[in-house]
């Protein structure tokens, strides 16, 4: 029998039965419109990382109090009870050669209130330097200055959304606003930022460093310094010098280097990329894994549906063999049935997975307000395929061969 024959055979086959063969594409469907949407999302996950991290300047460097390590050493434990990140910390990190700016910061949450206008935001105190290195910009007005930063200053520059969620249409600039009970004076506004990292630098308010300490939040710690290298070349020589300047000021006998016995974390901005890639990674095939079980459910299907053809359509297998048909012939057609079945449920699942993925990245974009690219892995999807067509035969072959090695005398005579 010819190819073209079978395959005309097949979707007529597929034609009379039309809802019970809908449902038994349903598993190849949702298997592989799962498979896409996961690796989809998961590529448009590392491509947002990796975008975000060169629009911020991929030669940052973070500190922040803490053990880095899982299990702290006693002598961690015994400083729980304080931060021991000062502003002197930042000024002495700076003083390396490698070093090109330096930034001390501390953030905290309060209610911001204008003329009955309450939103709960987070604060956070910088010096001059802050902005600069975080590549922000201001649309209106002025940043914060070393003067403000000297004289502790009640003024307060605003985030672009935070700016319109207080007051709307009007100009904030030269307005005052109460954080917890503390009048500022509002100087500037950003200019739209978006997501970064899984942050939104939009909603936050900005404070001289020396004013949330002393006046917000009555503390002399820092819960970050914010280092920039002058080039990538000598980052990682920048992190090693930070750890061994904060040991020494810290009080911290570590000649052995072990990141448990530390105070402190110091990270990259290209490890924090490197290792929240690996986590969208590792999430992306997980859930593409959980994904591929629909597929192996939809392909248990179809080897069922193909048993009861096979019993339904036993006196037409008795026939086409009493009239020459060979035992191959009946073997590929019903192979050729299995396999239609999970290619039309493949391209209909290839289908449904993009435009999920499509409706998906701007829903995204909206609400980690970033700029999330649709992208659809060539990989992923002719993986997907293959594997749609290989459960195909895979669960097709015990049916197709029940069918081939029926006798036709007895087929002839079941009713």
């Amino acid at each position: 029998m010819k190819l073209s024959e079978s395959i005309k055979i097949s979707f007529n086959t597929l034609k009379t039965n039309k809802m019970r063969s809908a449902l038994t594409m349903l598993g190849i469907v949702i298997g592989v419109g799962s498979v896409i949407l996961m690796m989809s999302l998961g590529n448009g996950a590392q491509n947002l990382v990796v975008g975000q991290v060169a629009s911020m300047g991929s030669n940052n460097i973070y500190i922040e109090p803490g053990s880095p390590a899982g299990s702290m050493s006693q002598q961690v434990i015994d400083q729980l009870g304080k931060i021991n990140l000062k502003a002197s910390d930042a000024e002495a990190i700076a003083k390396n050669p490698n070093v090109g700016r330096v930034s001390s910061m501390i953030y905290g949450n309060g209610i911001a209130g204008y003329f009955g206008e309450d939103k709960k935001i987070t604060f956070m105190g910088i010096d001059e330097e802050a902005m600069d290195i975080s590549n922000l910009s201001i649309a209106s007005g002025r940043g914060i200055s070393k003067d403000d930063v000297s004289s502790m200053a009640r003024i307060v520059v605003l985030g672009h959304k935070l700016a319109k969620d207080l007051f709307g249409e009007d100009d904030p600039i030269g307005k005052t606003i109460r954080i917890k009970k503390l009048t500022l004076r509002v100087v500037g506004i950003l200019e739209e930022k978006g997501g970064q990292l899984f942050q939104t630098f939009d909603d936050y308010a900005y404070i001289p460093l020396t004013t949330v300490q002393k006046l917000l939040m009555g503390i002399d710690y820092i819960n970050a310094i914010l280092v920039k290298a002058k080039n990538e070349k000598v980052i990682d020589q920048v992190v090693e010098d930070a750890r061994i300047i904060l040991r020494e000021r810290h009080g911290i006998y570590n000649p052995e280097g072990d990141l448990a016995k530390d105070d402190f974390k110091v990270m990259s901005q290209v490890e924090m990329a490197s290792m929240l890639t690996q986590i969208t990674s590792a999430l992306t095939i997980f859930l593409s894994l959980i994904a591929a079980i629909a597929l192996i459910v939809g392909g248990i299907g179809i080897m069922n549906i193909m048993l009861v053809s096979v019993t339904e359509r036993t006196k037409e297998i008795g026939l086409r063999k009493a009239v020459g048909a060979r035992n191959k012939d009946i073997l590929n057609q019903f192979l050729l049935e299995a396999i239609t079945l999970t290619l039309l449920g493949g391209l209909i699942g290839f289908v449904g997975g993009t435009s999920i993925s499509f409706v998906a990245s701007i829903v995204l974009t909206k609400v980690l307000q970033s700029n999330w690219v649709f992208t659809i892995p060539i990989g992923a999807v002719i993986l997907s395929l293959v594997v749609a067509t290989m459960i195909g035969l895979i669960f097709g072959i015990y049916p197709a061969k029940k069918a081939s090695k029926l006798n036709p005398i007895e087929a002839l005579r079941y009713e």
